[in-house]
């Protein structure tokens, strides 16, 4: 008989290789704050001084907006923009605080019809909220300091992650359709993708916060198509909402695996 060698290389479990890929993203993403300072548009067209298609379309978008705030890449990057610039511009609009006061108090309600215990979210809760009612004081440095620390920051991201997934496994009849291709059900795909922290975030998303939220999100695409224009997707709450276009958006930039806020220029 020949002596042949059987050992093989070990094979990754599709979990094993998530891990690595979230690892090397983490250890890339420590090196900025979970939400930075704001900053000029221009920092992108430094970002991205070799890309033309991307240049072209930034210098369009320069002409409306005027600043960009980042934040880490960890996979958390839209849950984290979208709930620092729900809580930054409520500040600004008394109006505005006290409707959102209030949808934040209703989410209890929403994550316990949906299945979720009490005892799973309530910390995350007391935390968003928390922050939240300190927008009061009106204090733009103590709310970015508060999303620059990991305790305060990830467990306001983990609120909006399970608002999310209790929107999306109550209206399940209505999503679960979108989700043929990858041959899951809507908690499934929630306890994978919604749920789990670091795990980034597309179209289905969007929606669901948008509408548990009731609040518009317009996300500025930024990739390298054809044309010197960035596509602009727009989420509205309700059709009507979407008709009228009487609230104001909350804007967010996206460019391939992640988010930012996004400013028009006063």
């Amino acid at each position: 008989m020949s002596d042949t060698n059987t050992s093989q290389e070990p094979v990754l479990s599709d979990e094993q290789i998530l891990e690595f890929e979230q690892q090397i993203k983490d250890e890339e993403a420590q090196k900025i704050p979970l939400v930075c300072q704001e900053a000029s548009i221009d920092t992108l067209e430094e970002e991205f001084k070799d890309n033309e298609p991307f240049l072209k379309k930034i210098s369009n978008l320069s002409k409306v907006h005027d600043k960009i705030r980042k934040c880490r890449g960890d996979g958390n990057c839209f849950y984290r923009a979208l709930s620092f610039a729900w809580f930054e511009s409520a500040m600004k609009d008394t109006a505005k605080y006290n409707e959102r006061l209030a949808k934040l108090k209703q989410t209890c309600e929403l994550l316990e019809s949906s299945g979720f215990e009490k005892l799973a979210f309530e910390d995350f809760y007391d935390v968003a909220l928390q922050q939240y009612e300190s927008l009061n004081q009106n204090d733009p440095d103590m709310l970015l300091v508060g999303f620059q620390s990991d305790e305060i920051s990830n467990a306001i991201v983990m609120h909006f992650r399970f608002i999310a997934s209790a929107f999306l496994r109550i209206h399940a009849a209505e999503y679960e359709p979108f989700l043929i291709d990858e041959m899951v059900s809507i908690d499934e795909f929630c306890s994978m993708h919604v749920e789990a922290f670091g795990r980034e975030s597309d179209h289905l998303q969007i929606i669901a916060l948008s509408r548990a939220l009731d609040v518009p999100i317009q996300v500025v695409y930024l990739d390298g198509g054809v044309g010197n224009e960035a596509a602009i997707h727009e989420f509205w709450p309700s059709d009507q909402d979407e008709r009228e276009k009487i609230k104001t958006p909350i804007k967010l930039i996206y460019r391939p695996g992640h988010y930012d806020i996004l400013y028009e220029k006063m």
